[in-house]
């Protein structure tokens, strides 16, 4: 990204002074891995996208493990199950999110899950892994229903909200957020995608989290400075190895 200097500055300007990129193929990391090594405010986290291809789902829990030691990387994922884009692989999918979670077990790193027609199954393995052992993780860029979110709070995740919590027709995620413990939202960007409102259709960066951070006081009706500051202790209470 040429302009990556300028999206930095930006984004320290609206307040944002620390960020977290994600490998959605660990199996590709280098240009992440350069980027949290460049810039001290860049953080990583690396796994494999049930949206990449069925052979790159399957993986040595070592090979993942051993990128998980280096000092940025401080969550993995991101991982979950997709039945909209890839119903093909819903087998492969399910046996890497397992094995997703048991690699953050062992690197003690929390996991970040994308979840996409697939809450029934999505909650059911959670569920089951954790009374395996316990674990720490977030709903990424939340759009799911009120029961996955009622069964992830339950088992003490966080839920984030991205742009979509801004955008026109997505009344019913608000009210779902609205009824979120403020102690268990997370913020974030999905950057280059979901860009909010009003630049919806414009390529996203994390510079405009503030507008999603406004929108999100509006929604738990709270002071938005106040919404900054919880949002930003759940990030690091989430992804402690950033301290």
């Amino acid at each position: 990204m040429s302009d990556l200097p300028a999206v930095l500055s930006r984004a320290k300007s609206e307040g944002v002074l620390k960020m977290l990129t994600i490998c959605t193929n660990f199996k590709k990391p280098n240009q992440t891995i350069s980027l949290s090594e460049r810039f001290e405010e860049i953080f990583f986290a690396a796994g494999v996208h049930p949206n990449q291809p069925t052979e790159d789902l399957k993986f040595k829990s070592e090979d993942l493990l051993s990128i998980c030691a280096h000092k940025k990387m401080i969550a993995v994922g991101e991982t979950g199950l997709d039945f909209h884009y890839s119903q093909d692989s819903k087998r492969d999918q399910i046996k890497s999110l397992i094995q997703h979670i048991e690699v953050a077990k062992e690197a003690n790193l929390p996991i970040i899950i994308h979840a996409r027609n697939a809450d029934k199954e999505i909650a059911k393995i959670l569920s089951e892994q954790y009374l395996k052992g316990c674990f720490k993780c977030v709903m990424h860029c939340f759009s799911s229903s009120s029961y996955l979110a009622r069964e992830a709070l339950d088992l003490g995740f966080y839920l984030s909200m991205s742009g979509i919590i801004t955008f026109k027709n997505s009344q019913n995620l608000r009210d779902i957020f609205s009824k979120v413990p403020i102690e268990r939202v997370l913020v974030e960007t999905d950057s280059p995608y979901l860009a909010p409102t009003p630049h919806r259709g414009r390529s996203n960066e994390p510079a405009l989290v503030s507008y999603i951070a406004k929108k999100g006081a509006e929604i738990l009706n709270v002071d938005e400075d106040f919404f900054r500051a919880q949002t930003t202790k759940n990030f690091f209470s989430l992804f402690d190895k950033a301290n």
